[in-house]
């Protein structure tokens, strides 16, 4: 191989070499168009020179680059100059899962930590038909700030055949030439070894492979020869792992010898499924919802009556027992639910309030991301105790958690000193307290160190990966932390923000995004206020393609962002229509943040979107626990029971709301639909008038003028259904209206032609709500043909009810 360092191949500035692979050799190289190292695979010249061999190569390329997924390594370029075929990668710092293995393996939680990422990979790769073939642990990184990465997929090692005892087998991949073999010798399945066309279900006998030899520290099959390894795949069984003294739960075991099954039919039949079985296992959840650990769930008669919920939860989750949070030995036991009060604002500057509410509430953002935690209350619901003297005691029982943490911030020029103390909820006990001081641009380091520090004196077990996240070095620029956070405070009025309210959030967050490019937070905040905006105020195609690109940059920036995540979950499922890779983000998202109520949230909604139903009940459910004293999350619990056609409960739980919450519209508008389609006319009329009475802008309103259609309509007062859908469409005059909420209209008023008309303009812009196709409120047209053309042309996946 020829020197290349200090050569220039298209816009990238060889650096030096850093590696030698079958196909080729690797080196650091510098992209002089976006400043930025990657890595640059050049090909051996004797491949280069195989038209056929080279074409296959670069067209694997291609398909590798579209997948754009966290857990495979992402090709940005490929190209030929002077006689040199390369391929360009993102740079990556870290150790291979081989050298990251230990002798004695590792421990159970880390392997289906690693290995669902894995799968992930592989199923986002299979689902666009491409099929690795050589996995092993040499072919899986973990970069240094934890993330998982599968590298050379679908890149073919072609060679000639070699020696018996050689490590590796590699030829042609199999329907290339017939009987042909691709792969490693120990991690291939049966049927590569027999030369047998293969599948994805090959790539799931080597990761089972793989996950093995993560666990028990030794491969599955290798031997002392190539043969005797090919017989031990064709016809033993490994050594079970539990036999060897190491303790696991079964259904890892299970697991993975259910993907070494020699026949491809009795293996998982997806990488999905097995990702999904595997995710599970900690959880024993459908959804991956609560842990073991996790308190009786509340009842909605306990959300009805406040008071009666703290008696109840007080009694069921802690006991006459369990106050006493003192071990055998004095020791602090373990506390497993946690509220964070509003930190007071100490600055001496009012204006600071932004400062001080941000840090707050990225404190309780940073604790939601610790699984060991069954519950970390979410912001909506501590923010009613800001200035109060309630008991601790009190606050805990009302939120249900074991422990509350309370504190100050001062702030003095670049400097900020934090002041917390952990106080036991049942005894009023002081557990810990300490202070922190950090420069502004230190602000992130010292959100983790305090959330590590917690986790320590509750006795807390971190992840590996936690562990990661919550070590690894964060700064920011002052200024552009400073404008994230007052977008961010734009954004939480909810409902009430204007569009004004909206551009003000964009032009913050772009102000954060030029003052600092490398903070992801001020990507996503952008994206959200794009969709919000895309909701209400502006056409789809105006904004959307801005919020995508917005999103996809803050997870190039920081893979391990929960927020980022769930956003482009939101986004595939709403702009896209990618329901898969909208599963994927939200359920990554979850993992990484399974506290964060606003995760739990977005997973939720996607669920009841699609038909989901029990799933998206039991997130919403979860999502009430952790937000307890919050409508919305009790609304959004109502909604659900709606959209699952479940109108008893949708009934029940919304009018306990009402009775908690009688200022606010929104659960009267759905109690309404529920009333509706049980054929309570009256009492559904009543809760639109009520709606209407608490609702000062009504007839501005676009959602609320289609809302008042359904009931009026179904009731028989049809001058009143056309009048509201009228004024509706006279509203186009004046303001952005969603087609789909015209849609709605004359799918309530019995005019199908017009109503197939407005979708199919709401299907060409995109528009909000048409993606929601399960719902209740589409039933009288799921037999037209034309409706299930458009359900077709949405890829909308099957309704599981």
């Amino acid at each position: 191989m020829r020197d290349l360092i200090g050569r220039t191949l298209g816009h990238y500035r060889i650096v030096e070499k850093i590696g030698e692979g079958g196909m080729g050799e690797v080196y650091r190289a510098h992209d002089e168009r976006l400043d930025r190292d990657v890595a640059i695979k050049v090909i051996h010249e004797q491949v280069a020179q195989n038209a056929e061999r080279l074409a296959r190569f670069e067209r694997e390329a291609k398909a590798v680059a579209k997948l754009a997924h966290p857990n495979i390594l992402a090709i940005h370029d490929f190209g030929t100059e002077g006689g040199v075929t390369y391929a360009v990668t993102e740079l990556l710092n870290g150790q291979n899962l081989r050298q990251a293995i230990p002798a004695s393996g590792m421990s159970w939680q880390k392997v289906v930590e690693i290995g669902a990422a894995i799968a992930d990979g592989l199923a986002a790769a299979h689902g666009r038909g491409i099929v690795h073939r050589d996995l092993k642990p040499e072919n899986v990184f973990i970069t240094s700030d934890g993330r998982v990465k599968v590298l050379d997929f679908g890149l073919a090692r072609v060679k000639e055949p070699v020696e018996e005892d050689a490590e590796t087998a590699t030829l042609t991949p199999a329907g290339t030439v017939p009987g042909s073999v691709l792969g490693t010798m120990g991690y291939m399945s049966p049927e590569q070894l027999r030369g047998e066309p293969t599948d994805a279900r090959s790539d799931i006998f080597a990761l089972g492979c793989v996950l093995y030899e993560m666990l028990s520290g030794k491969a599955a099959f290798v031997r002392k020869s190539a043969a005797e390894t090919s017989a031990a795949i064709l016809g033993e069984e490994p050594e079970r792992v539990s036999s060897t003294g190491i303790l696991l739960p079964a259904e890892v075991e299970r697991s993975i010898h259910r993907c070494l099954e020699k026949s491809p039919e009795a293996r998982f039949q997806s990488a999905s499924d097995l990702a999904y079985n595997i995710k599970s296992i900690s959880t024993d959840q459908v959804v991956s919802v609560p842990s073991a650990r996790r308190k009786p769930r509340t009842t909605r008669l306990m959300i009805a009556a406040a008071f009666v919920l703290v008696l109840v939860a007080l009694t069921v989750l802690l006991g006459p027992g369990l106050l006493d949070r003192s071990g055998p030995e004095g020791e602090t036991q373990s506390i497993h639910s946690i509220a964070i009060l509003p930190l007071q604002n100490l600055t001496g500057d009012p204006e600071q309030a932004y400062f001080v509410d941000g840090l707050h509430e990225e404190l309780i953002a940073t604790f939601a991301q610790i699984s060991a935690f069954d519950k970390v209350t979410a912001r909506t619901s501590v923010m009613g105790f800001r200035d109060s003297d309630t008991p601790i005691r009190e606050i805990g029982e009302q939120l249900g958690v074991e422990a509350v943490l309370e504190g100050s911030v001062r702030r003095s020029g670049e400097t900020v000193r934090v002041t917390l103390q952990l106080i036991d909820a049942g005894t009023e006990s002081h557990l810990w307290a300490d202070s922190f001081e950090r420069d502004l641009k230190d602000i992130l380091a010292l959100q983790s160190e305090v959330a590590r520090t917690v986790a320590g004196e509750v006795r807390v077990a971190l992840t590996p990966l936690e562990e990661i996240r919550l070590a690894k070095p964060q700064t920011v620029n002052r200024l552009a932390y400073e404008s994230y956070r007052r977008g961010v405070q734009r954004l939480r009025k909810g409902r009430s923000a204007t569009y004004d309210d909206l551009a003000t959030a964009v032009e913050l967050f772009e102000s954060a995004v030029a003052q600092d490019p490398s903070y992801a937070p001020s990507y996503v905040g952008l994206s959200r206020a794009y969709c919000r905006i895309a909701v209400n105020y502006r056409p789809a195609v105006e904004v959307m393609p801005k919020a995508h690109a917005s999103a996809v940059k803050a997870l190039e920036l920081g893979e391990t962002s929960p927020e980022a995540h769930a956003q482009l979950g939101n986004i595939l499922a709403s702009w896209t229509w990618d329901w898969s890779g909208a599963e994927t983000e939200f359920r990554r998202a979850f993992e990484l943040s399974p506290n964060d109520v606003d995760v739990v949230r977005d997973f939720a909604q996607y669920l009841g979107c699609v038909g989901r139903s029990q799933e998206a009940i039991e997130l919403q459910k979860r999502a009430v626990e952790l937000n307890p004293l919050d409508p919305t999350a009790l609304i959004n619990l109502g909604w659900t029971y709606w959209a699952a056609r479940q109108y008893d409960d949708a009934i029940e739980q919304l009018l306990a709301t009402v009775l908690l919450y009688p200022d606010v519209y929104w659960p009267h508008l759905i109690l309404s639909w529920s009333y509706t389609l049980k054929g309570l006319h009256d009492e559904a009329l009543a809760e639109i008038e009520r709606a209407e009475e608490i609702h000062n802008a009504a007839n501005e309103d676009p959602f609320f003028l289609m809302s008042q259609v359904w009931p009026y309509a179904l009731a028989g007062r049809t001058a009143e259904a056309n009048e509201a859908l009228q004024r509706l469409l006279a509203l186009r005059e004046q303001t952005y209206v969603p087609p789909s909420y015209v849609a709605f209209g004359y799918i309530y008023i019995g005019d199908f032609d017009r109503a197939i008309e407005w979708m199919e303009r709401a299907f060409e812009a995109r528009a909000a709500q048409i993606q929601c196709l399960a719902l209740p409120a589409y039933d009288s047209l799921r037999d037209d043909p034309r409706f299930q053309d458009i359900v077709r042309r949405m890829n909308f996946p099957e309704i599981r009810q």
